[in-house]
């Protein structure tokens, strides 16, 4: 928690709206003087790069407001990343969770909402200890073993595509929606339901940094809520959890949790609601991006098409080249020095992922989308929650990408991607319509 951000269910529709319209107003302004940051947070497609390029003249960390530095140096964001001196909360007290932001406040507003600090906002330490909890189900070579049942969901997609298609609604999210369902292991009679609710929070990671619309927030909250009630009625039905397979998270991780002495109910719940909230929205933009990617780029689509293997490294590129994760914004503990900087504790350290990922000091020839690159160093999984569901994400869009191009006549594009307003972190995808090769 920061200053002035707060919980949407604390306030009025009165206070919420002004609170978000004065945070809107606020980066609007800052754009408007040409200060990049501020510019990005527009949430609108502008030429992001050339802001990239103006942030990274400056070495190290350039001040964006006071209190408020940014980067899109490949090292400074790597350290600033894994810097566990860098979290989700300013230090001292808890900040009042309705103090509403206004043209008068004494001090800059650095995150805008907080949806569940709870769980999408915590410290290092807490999500390496889940990681550690939950790798027999959600590390890397748990989900890599069920790389096979993956490919299967999205194979069965694929061959019942129609001539034409929209990539994210008929493709990618229910093919995400199916897999991440079997390995939670939620039962048959809630899946629909919960998957509208995930579909819903599509802007929980946007909504930090830039302010949604009322109604929007409301929506959003909501659906949140509905999915963690959901998750809380299955874990309290344990030990029998009707509809739950052998191996799946909800089987599995009570048991791991309880043996490893932690708050087993609160660490599953925690590490289910970002498997299926955040881990569905990187998934499937995720699909996107390297479909479109590849499209885009012919004979890197030849590649896959000849060697479905490799849509593992298309995926890969992907995430260097254009990231689900664009910037992630941290906040000091404590006094800090990073990239030759002094910072306070209490100012925001934001991280411009994807300026970092085409910095031309650590990636030769960083605009380039190529498979062949010996150079693919990235940080967009180095933020938090992000690490966390990165195994399954990363195996996710891998068996999509095989499945829909790999062997197989590829789909041509009928319109570029429609991307959701205001999600400057994400760079979110609405629709993005395709047509099958005939």
């Amino acid at each position: 928690m920061t200053r002035y951000q707060i919980d949407p269910r604390l306030c009025s529709d009165s206070d919420l709206a002004r609170h978000l319209l004065t945070a809107r107003g606020v980066q609007w302004m800052h754009g408007e003087r040409g200060v990049p940051l501020a510019t990005l947070l527009r949430g609108l497609e502008s030429d992001r790069h050339a802001l990239y390029d103006e942030i990274r003249r400056r070495p190290g960390l350039s001040s964006s407001h006071v209190g408020v530095w940014v980067t899109a140096e490949h090292s400074v964001a790597a350290a600033a990343l894994s810097d566990p001196r860098l979290g989700a909360r300013a230090p001292g007290p808890a900040p009042r969770r309705n103090q509403v932001f206004t043209n008068d406040a004494d001090s800059t507003l650095k995150h805008v909402l907080t949806i569940d600090d709870g769980t999408l906002e915590l410290e290092h330490e807490t999500y390496e200890r889940l990681a550690r909890t939950t790798a027999p189900v959600l590390g890397a070579a748990a989900v890599e073993a069920r790389a096979g049942a993956f490919g299967d969901v999205f194979r069965q997609r694929a061959d019942g595509l129609t001539r034409r298609f929209d990539l994210m609604t008929d493709y990618a999210r229910p093919g995400v929606a199916t897999a991440l369902a079997d390995l939670i292991g939620l039962p048959a009679a809630d899946r629909e339901r919960i998957g509208e609710l995930i579909a819903d929070t599509g802007p929980v990671l946007d909504s930090l940094l830039c302010p949604p619309t009322l109604r929007t927030s409301r929506r959003l909250v909501e659906a949140y809520d509905g999915v963690r009630a959901a998750l809380t009625e299955l874990l309290g039905a344990e030990p029998a959890l009707p509809g739950a397979p052998d191996g799946s998270a909800l089987r599995v991780l009570p048991r791991l949790a309880a043996a490893d002495g932690t708050r087993a109910d609160n660490d599953v719940l925690t590490a289910c609601l970002l498997t299926l909230v955040v881990g569905t929205h990187l998934a499937t933009n995720l699909v996107c991006g390297t479909v479109h990617a590849l499209l885009r780029h012919p004979r890197e689509l030849a590649l896959v098409r000849e060697d479905a293997a490799l849509a593992g490294v298309a995926v890969e590129e992907t995430l260097r080249h254009t990231p689900p994760v664009r910037l992630v914004s941290r906040v000091a503990r404590e006094d800090l020095r990073l990239g030759g900087t002094d910072v306070a504790a209490g100012d925001q350290v934001v991280v411009l992922v994807e300026g970092a990922n085409h910095d031309p000091a650590s990636t030769a020839d960083p605009q380039a989308f190529s498979l062949e690159r010996d150079d693919r160093a990235h940080v967009t999984f180095d933020g938090l929650p992000g690490r966390l569901v990165a195994p399954v994400v990363r195996v996710l869009a891998t068996e999509a990408v095989r499945a829909l191009i790999g062997g197989r006549p590829a789909p041509e594009t009928a319109g570029e991607p429609v991307r959701h307003m205001r999600s400057p972190v994400t760079g979110a995808v609405a629709r993005y319509p395709l047509v099958a090769a005939a």
